[in-house]
């Protein structure tokens, strides 16, 4: 417990270092708050991985990609008159994050059926003879491709996700729980949530595929 209550310290350390919110901008604000949730974030996965040192590393680096998130939202928040606006926008965006997401767990699906049978029928193949190593690995890398494409898809997702989750629980401070915006952005950031699991699941199938070809 000792070593927990630690961890928290090093965290809060970490914000102590920022600027008082009360006399911030709203920018300003932004950014600070980014920085202290990425700090106590990344404090506590610090601790887990690492112990007390590694948790003061883990809030020293939380609290630099927590205050990247909020220099994004910040950023965004320039180019909109007014809150409503900059919410409706970003609902719209995280919108066709989603689609783009549907779309091409939809297609990963069929690939991942595809090879799956194709794999099979080759590694088949291989153990009888019939086929020699390169067989295999000339499979493995068009494999790898999808693979590749999957894991930038799938750290675009994740980086809007936690900017869209950023921004969700920044409004929930200020409007009520069923607010539309928030009602709106909880709905497409579930979504986003949800497609992420889908394609994370998609990429373990093509690895698991891969794993077969290997020899």
């Amino acid at each position: 417990m000792k070593k927990i209550v630690n961890v928290l310290v090093v965290a809060l350390l970490v914000c102590a270092l920022l600027p008082g919110c009360a006399t911030m901008s709203d920018q300003t604000r932004t950014k600070a708050e980014g920085a202290g949730v990425g700090a106590v974030l990344g404090g506590l996965l610090g601790y887990a991985v690492g112990g007390e040192k590694g948790a003061a590393i883990g809030a020293a680096v939380g609290a630099g990609a927590g205050f990247l998130v909020g220099n994004e939202i910040a950023k965004r928040k320039q180019a909109y008159a007014s809150t409503e606006d900059f919410l409706d926008a970003e609902i719209a965006n995280t919108q066709e994050y989603n689609k783009t997401a549907i779309a091409y767990n939809a297609q990963l699906s069929k690939d991942v059926a595809q090879l799956e049978t194709e794999s099979t029928a080759l590694r088949a193949k291989y153990d009888k003879g019939q086929v020699d190593k390169k067989a295999l690995a000339a499979k493995s890398d068009s494999l790898q491709k999808k693979i590749d494409d999957s894991k930038k898809l799938e750290d675009t997702l994740a980086k809007e996700l936690e900017v869209q989750t950023a921004i969700l629980e920044d409004e929930k401070k200020t409007r009520p729980a069923d607010d539309q915006y928030i009602v709106r952005l909880e709905k497409e950031v579930a979504a986003l949530q949800k497609n992420l699991d889908t394609l994370r699941d998609g990429s373990t199938q093509l690895a698991k595929i891969d794993q077969r070809l290997s020899v």
